[in-house]
């Protein structure tokens, strides 16, 4: 009888070992860890708006625009007369420390095409996405590109080195009716710059084709 009660707490003994092995296993063994990172800063290329008028680069503007007009005067009538030629110059610009950018322009005129204006050099008018005014090489709406490109400066603005078109002209044979729009349309003439950048991530450029197709989506001419 005694040596069962010894075998009995021998047994209690192992059992109660085994357990305390257990129990040590899960609270003592730590796993070999290690933690590392790596942060990677990038810079965001952009678009800054220039600070320079286009024809004094030593006279301060200040716009948020990347289109300027030097001679267009915001407080004038400007009103719609036969013979009337208004100065009006869209230059398109890029700020000190922007990318390297393809240059559109769009105008939307929705009079007749004896309201229009002759583009400058420097400039052309894009195929079929265009509609001629009343005088002979003359247009009175479209899309026009800057055939040069702007190579941006990190420390000058960047402008066209002339700019769309220099004047608005009414044609002296120009009648009232040529003045009238569709309703819901205004005698406005809207100019719309499109900046793109003309290289990708390697420095290689863009293709032509692919920076038309993505002006033509941004005037929704597609």
């Amino acid at each position: 009888m005694e040596q069962k009660k010894n075998n009995k707490k021998k047994i209690l003994i192992i059992v109660l070992a085994v357990l305390l092995v257990v129990a040590t296993i899960g609270t003592t063994i730590a796993w070999l860890t290690r933690t590392n990172s790596i942060t990677n800063s990038f810079s965001v290329g952009s678009f800054e708006y220039p600070k320079t008028d286009p024809t004094d680069p030593t006279e301060t503007i200040s716009i948020q625009s990347h289109l300027y007009e030097p001679s267009w005067d915001p407080t004038a009538a400007h009103k719609l007369l036969p013979g009337v030629t208004f100065a009006k110059d869209p230059y398109v610009g890029i700020g000190a420390g922007s990318e390297d950018a393809q240059v559109y322009v769009y105008v939307q005129n929705n009079m007749s095409n004896k309201v229009y204006f002759t583009l400058n050099s420097g400039w052309e008018a894009v195929s079929g996405e265009t509609t001629a005014g009343s005088a002979n090489g003359t247009y009175t709406s479209g899309l026009f590109k800057y055939t040069a490109g702007l190579t941006a400066s990190s420390t000058d603005d960047v402008w066209t080195s002339t700019p769309v078109f220099s004047s608005v002209v009414i044609a002296d044979n120009a009648t009232g009716t040529d003045f009238e729009v569709a309703q819901g349309q205004s005698t406005d003439i809207i100019v719309s710059s499109f900046i793109h950048q003309a290289k990708d991530g390697s420095g290689d450029p863009i293709a032509d084709a692919t920076i038309l197709a993505a002006a033509k989506e941004a005037f929704h001419l597609n």
